[in-house]
């Protein structure tokens, strides 16, 4: 990638786009920029020549992050949730990226997951994969919008992160992840927006953070009465053996350990 010093026109017209649109921006905003001081042919060509140059690097057809600086040519002072909101409109930040956000994980991933209701999607970026899990309508809800880079970024919920998990991801891991976070961190959650947002997963989200709760010595009754009066059997994970009578639910006793 050649380092281009940019022209002092081309330096204030791309101080302009991020004034007006921020560092993530489309073809379109571009190009409404560069015509105040090109033709729409020059234009065009001008931003060709400074993406070649690393100016413009693109995220996805037809959409850019402007890097603003020789000695910062990557994404590494740009949000990573920014990028993640940026690259599928209609979706939320989730799981790991989300509970980092809220301080409640300390572990960061190169895999940032979204929730959309569209068609599930990746891309990848700067070593980063970006992944668009797919739920249904009722599913996409609990995130809450964040002021991120000077723009609106939906973030799940830390209770709703927790949810998405044991809902997208039905290995032991998950399951001891969710457990260890219940522990350590329930005076940050919110407990009964938890045990809300679990009955609208249905009885088997329901029965599992109902389980949960139980051994921690925290409250589940909204949760029991929500679940009692439905004699279905769940499984924690594939691996489950060991059932537990009042959940109906079947367990394996190393997610609490």
């Amino acid at each position: 990638m050649k380092n281009t010093i940019l022209s002092e026109k081309d330096a204030k017209l791309i101080g302009n786009a991020i004034l007006k649109y921020g560092r993530i921006l489309n073809v379109h905003n571009l190009m409404n920029i560069f015509q105040e001081e090109y033709s729409k042919a020059s234009a065009h060509n001008r931003i060709s020549l400074l993406s070649r140059a690393g100016w413009f690097r693109r995220l996805k057809r037809g959409l850019y992050l402007i890097i603003d600086s020789l000695t910062s040519r990557s994404q590494v002072d740009v949000s990573l949730l920014s990028i993640a909101n940026a690259l599928v409109k209609n979706s939320y930040v989730s799981l790991s990226h989300a509970l980092n956000y809220y301080q409640l994980f300390d572990q960061y991933s190169a895999t940032i997951v979204s929730v959309t209701t569209q068609v599930g999607k990746k891309y990848l970026f700067d070593g980063y994969t970006f992944r668009y899990s797919k739920v249904k309508q009722g599913m996409y809800f609990g995130f809450t919008e964040k002021i991120i880079d000077g723009k609106k970024v939906r973030l799940a919920e830390a209770e709703k992160a927790l949810l998405d998990y044991l809902y997208m991801d039905k290995s032991f891991a998950s399951a001891s992840l969710v457990f260890e976070k219940l522990r350590e961190y329930h005076h940050e959650l919110d407990l009964k927006k938890l045990q809300e947002y679990a009955a609208r997963y249905g009885f088997t989200i329901a029965r599992k953070i109902g389980f949960m709760l139980d051994q921690l010595k925290f409250d589940s009754t909204s949760l029991y009465l929500f679940i009692e009066k439905n004699r279905g059997v769940s499984l924690f994970t594939v691996d489950s053996k060991i059932f537990n009578a009042k959940w109906r639910l079947y367990y394996d006793d190393r997610i609490m350990g």
